[in-house]
């Protein structure tokens, strides 16, 4: 994944008031009303008025799937490493949802305590090309990614009180995993700043656009509603390290609460002994030029390996919030661009704080 999409994934930031005035909006809104996803989402309510056919792990029974690792070629580096850790710690899904000749099928499912990355499948049933030639070629400039867009799309789990439990962020595109085949794929990944809750989620997608000639001006290649049930249930790698200790970030007193790593991701918690300053308002917005979570989110995370290389961590998914008695809560996690077994991590390095990872295992 290139860095414009990681530079695009800080700054979550609800109040617990702010969480519980989103949950009374959902109960109050009227059957039917579609909220549009940003590209990052705490909560969604949609409502799929379109027939479709559900089925839930069909392909799955009849012995259909390929494996997770299959599913998610290339995506994470390729290689067989990789193949084996995605085999290890996700699964194949097979839910698929058919509107309009179009059908969506939930291929495979990786993740861990706190991230997750699913790859679908999107093909019409006559056989088809979904896409033209011209938008294929057109994504070698981006690195395989196709500009294509849903009008809207969600994924959550289906029980209401996961709504309190936290935020997540996230990044998805387009892509063509075998030219020959007819069907594109689309891939999200997400990280929550609470553990993920494992049990049945519900994905939603409407409309599917080309938008080659930008947004504005994009051309509906797929008219329909698609609603995709299925479990998150994956086998957890993660390895927890020493944590506890006090650091300094930016001038200011904090503690390291937790640190969560795997081959997929890594999630650090800590506290830090300041409240958020206020941010001077105009017009009910605020100050372009001012951005008072920045200093809260600029922890220095470093992994390194055994063979002496290292990842450092610049941006991420990150969440700030109250702690009360003026602290402030800070989460800051992310999924890796390429996966390697966590008999490879020497240490994880946060705020200057060296944690060995083999004591950890």
């Amino acid at each position: 994944m290139n860095h414009s999409y990681r530079d695009a994934m800080d700054a979550l930031c609800f109040t617990p008031e702010q969480k519980a005035d989103m949950v009374e909006h959902l109960l109050s809104a009227p059957a039917g009303n579609v909220v549009r996803p940003r590209r990052f989402r705490r909560f969604a309510a949609a409502g799929v008025a379109a027939a479709l056919v559900l089925s839930l792990g069909v392909a799955g029974a009849t012995g259909a799937l390929g494996s997770a690792g299959e599913a998610f070629a290339g995506l994470f580096g390729g290689g067989a490493v990789e193949t084996e850790i995605i085999d290890r710690i996700g699964y194949p899904i097979g839910a698929s949802a058919t509107s309009n000749g179009v059908t969506i099928t939930a291929d495979a499912i990786v993740g861990d305590t706190y991230s997750y990355a699913i790859v679908y499948s999107i093909r019409r049933d006559d056989g088809e090309p979904l896409v033209s030639q011209e938008v294929l070629d057109a994504g070698g400039a981006y690195g395989g990614r196709l500009s294509l867009a849903f009008e809207s799309h969600d994924l959550q789990q289906n029980h209401l009180l996961a709504l309190l439990q936290g935020g997540r962020g996230g990044y998805s595109h387009f892509y063509d995993a075998d030219p020959d085949d007819g069907a594109i794929q689309f891939v999200e990944f997400w990280t929550e700043d609470t553990p993920v809750r494992p049990g049945r989620v519900t994905a939603t997608f409407q409309d599917l656009y080309d938008t080659s000639a930008g947004y504005a001006d994009k051309v509906l290649l797929a008219e329909g509603s698609w609603e995709l049930e299925f479990r998150m249930d994956f086998a957890d790698s993660s390895v927890s390290l020493e944590a506890g200790q006090g650091f300094t970030l930016n001038g200011m007193d904090a503690t390291l609460d937790s640190v969560v790593v795997s081959p997929l991701s890594i999630m650090v918690e800590y506290t830090v002994y300041e409240k958020v300053p206020e941010v001077a308002r105009e017009d009910g917005l605020e100050d372009a030029g001012s951005d008072p979570y920045a200093p809260f989110r600029d922890l220095p995370i470093v992994i390194t390996y055994t063979d002496g290389s290292a990842l450092e961590i610049e941006s991420g998914n990150t969440s700030v919030s109250s702690g009360g008695g003026g602290s402030t809560k800070c989460t800051k996690g992310l999924v890796f661009e390429t996966l390697r077994p966590l008999d490879e991590v020497a240490s994880v390095t946060v705020g200057g704080i060296v944690l060995p990872v083999s004591a950890a295992e």
